[in-house]
């Protein structure tokens, strides 16, 4: 009886601890997904922004506001799910 006792909380606690695993590795794919959506979603307004200085475009994922300052663009991509990235790109060729 102890012994099916001790055998049972062993597998509860490996179970406990691959199922906290899948969960934070399923936590860590979705956050990365979202970085790659903005840093896409920059990387097109880049490139579609007809040299202005400054403007929004939306897409389905989220907004995506920019404005450049100098040879610097700053872009600020808030997604459709709350989250917010910010970054910054150098224009022009090298």
């Amino acid at each position: 009886m102890l012994y099916a006792l001790s055998i049972s909380v062993i597998f509860g606690m490996i179970l406990s601890f691959y199922l906290s695993a899948i969960v934070e590795n399923q936590n860590n794919l979705i956050a990365q997904e979202s970085f790659l959506y903005a840093q896409l979603m920059a990387k097109l307004t880049i490139e579609r922004r007809s040299d202005k200085v400054a403007g929004q475009l939306h897409f389905d994922k989220g907004v995506v506001s920019y404005r450049q300052q100098d040879k610097v663009i700053q872009v600020t991509v808030t997604l459709v799910s709350g989250d917010r990235y910010q970054f910054r790109m150098l224009t022009g060729s090298p």
